[in-house]
C-alpha cells in the first residue's frame, strides 16, 4: 500500500543536560525540483531508558507540518531511546549526517549532556547571517529553481527570523548578551543597514546588550558611503564588549571587496594589543569568515571564499598567545561545524554557526561555568519561522542542507576550561541547566 505522506527529516536537534528537542516534517513525495507539498499530520513521540521501555511522552492530534517536540525533566549524562511518528507513520532521517551509522536519528537514542564542573556564570547568544533585505534564499544561479522565495502571503523572511530570534532570546532565555557574526544585511545598503539597526535596537544597547561585526554582504556598496559603518561599526575596525561577569567579547571585521576575507594590518595591531593587554581574561572572539584551513577545504566555496591563509594563521597564533581566548565563533558558511585548528598547542575552539535566516534557522547559546562551557543550538520556533524553515530546506535543489545541520555533537557539546576568573551569580541559571 502506498504511504499517503512522508514523515522525514528526523533531527535530534538540541540536547541539554535535562531536555531534548526532536523534530521532523510531514510532506508529500518530492517530484523534480519543485517544493514538496506540506501535509499536516498528528505528532507522537515515545521516550524511555530502553527501546522496550519507551512510553509515549507527547501525543498531539493537532495537524501540523513541522513537528518539533521538547521533552524536559531528563537526567544529565543518561542515555534515552526514542521513536517518533505522525498518524502512525514513523519519522525517519533523510540527510547524510542524520543517516550515519552512529547518528542519534539512525540508532534511535541520545545521551543528555553533563554540565561542566563548578558554578554557573552566564550565557552568551551567538547568531549570524540575518541577511536583512534578501528576498530569495540559496541564490547560486540567480532566480532559477536553485533558490527559494518566501510565500507571497507572508512578510519578508529575514525580518521574521531575526525578530523572532530576539524575542525568543528575551522571553525564553533571559536576554543573554547577543554577538552577531556578520551578514546582518544582504547588500549593505542604507535602507538595509537602517532596518537592521532599528530591529537590533529593540533588543537593547550596543556593547551592553549586543555586539555586531561586518560580513561580506555588509561591505560598503560602490561609492564613498558606508551605511553599515554609519549604523554599526566602521570598516576593518575591531570592536569589543564586556559582560557583568567579566567576560570579554572581541569582534573582528574580516571583510574586503569580495566573498572572501582579510584583516588589514591596522586592525591586526589593535587585536594584538587588546589580547595581550590582558591575555588570561576569558574571551570569546567573533568574526564572519572561518579562520582555519580545515574550514576552507571543507566548504564548497573553497579557500577563495574564506579568510586568506596568512590571516588565518596569524589570528590563530594571536589567540594561542592569549590563554583566555576559549571560543572563536564564525558564520558565513551557514553550517554547524566544529573546526580543526592549524597551529600547534591550541586552546581555542573554532565554531561555525548556522544561519539565522534559513534552515536550520537558529542561534547558539554558550552557557559558561567556572569549569568550562556548554554549547547548544536552538531553532527559532514561532509558526512563521518553522514555515520558512520548511521552505528554505529546499534551497539549491535541496542539496546545500546536507552540509548545514552538522552532527548532534557539533550542535551540542561540553568543553572543560578554567573560567574561574569570571564572576558567577550575575544571572539566574537557565531552566535546561537546573539539575
Amino acid at each position: 500500500m502506498r504511504t499517503p505522506f512522508l514523515a522525514t527529516d528526523l533531527e535530534v536537534l538540541t540536547v541539554t543536560p535535562t531536555s531534548v528537542v526532536i523534530s521532523w516534517i510531514t510532506r508529500a513525495a518530492r517530484r523534480g525540483t519543485a517544493l514538496p507539498h506540506p501535509v499536516p499530520a498528528s505528532t507522537q513521540l515515545w521516550l524511555g531508558p530502553t527501546r522496550l521501555d519507551a512510553r509515549i511522552v507527547h501525543d498531539d492530534p493537532m495537524p501540523r507540518v513541522f513537528h518539533q517536540v521538547e521533552i524536559k525533566g531528563l537526567e544529565p549524562g543518561r542515555e534515552y531511546h526514542f521513536r517518533a511518528a505522525s498518524d502512525g507513520i514513523a519519522a525517519v532521517p533523510s540527510l547524510r549526517v542524520t543517516k550515519g551509522p552512529s547518528s542519534p536519528e539512525h540508532v534511535g537514542r541520545f545521551v543528555t549532556l553533563t554540565p561542566p564542573p563548578g558554578r554557573y556564570i552566564t550565557t552568551i547568544a551567538l547568531a549570524n547571517d540575518m541577511h536583512i533585505g534578501e528576498d530569495r534564499q540559496g541564490i547560486v544561479l540567480g532566480p532559477l529553481p536553485t533558490s527559494i522565495p518566501q510565500a507571497k502571503t507572508l512578510p519578508n523572511y529575514p525580518e521574521i527570523m531575526f525578530t523572532a530570534m530576539m524575542r525568543e532570546l528575551d522571553a525564553r532565555h533571559g536576554h543573554p548578551f547577543l554577538a552577531l557574526g556578520g551578514d546582518i544585511t544582504n547588500r549593505g545598503t542604507e535602507e538595509q543597514a537602517a532596518t537592521a539597526r532599528r530591529l537590533v535596537d529593540q533588543y537593547g544597547v550596543q556593547s551592553t546588550d549586543w555586539l555586531a561585526v561586518r560580513g561580506n554582504h555588509d561591505r560598503p556598496p560602490r561609492g564613498d558611503t558606508d551605511p553599515f559603518g554609519e549604523h554599526f561599526v566602521g570598516f576593518q575596525q575591531m570592536v569589543q564588549a564586556s559582560t557583568p561577569s567579566g567576560l570579554r567579547i572581541v569582534g573582528i571585521d574580516t571583510t574586503h571587496g569580495s566573498g572572501g576575507g582579510s584583516v588589514l594590518p591596522e586592525q591586526f595591531e589593535t587585536i594584538e594589543a587588546t589580547l595581550q593587554d590582558d591575555p588570561d581574561r576569558p574571551t570569546i572572539v567573533t568574526s564572519h569568515h572561518p579562520v582555519t584551513r580545515d574550514a576552507s577545504l571543507s566548504s564548497p566555496g573553497g579557500p577563495q571564499f574564506m579568510l586568506r591563509r596568512q590571516d588565518q594563521i596569524r589570528l590563530q597564533r594571536l589567540e594561542r598567545a592569549a590563554s583566555g581566548v576559549f571560543l572563536h565563533h564564525t558564520g558565513h558558511t551557514h553550517r554547524m561545524r566544529r573546526g580543526k585548528p592549524d597551529v600547534q598547542g591550541p586552546h581555542t575552539e573554532y565554531f561555525e554557526n548556522a544561519a539565522c535566516a534559513s534552515y536550520p534557522a537558529g542561534y547558539a547559546l554558550v552557557h559558561l561555568y567556572t569549569g568550562g562551557y556548554l554549547l547548544n543550538f536552538w531553532r527559532t520556533s514561532t509558526k512563521q519561522a518553522l514555515d520558512w524553515d520548511f521552505r528554505s530546506r529546499w534551497q539549491t535543489l535541496g542539496l546545500a542542507v546536507q552540509l548545514m545541520l552538522g552532527t548532534t555533537n557539533d550542535r551540542n557539546h561540553v568543553v572543560l576550561k578554567d573560567l574561574s576568573g569570571l564572576e558567577p551569580g550575575q544571572r539566574e541559571i537557565p531552566e535546561e541547566l537546573r539539575v
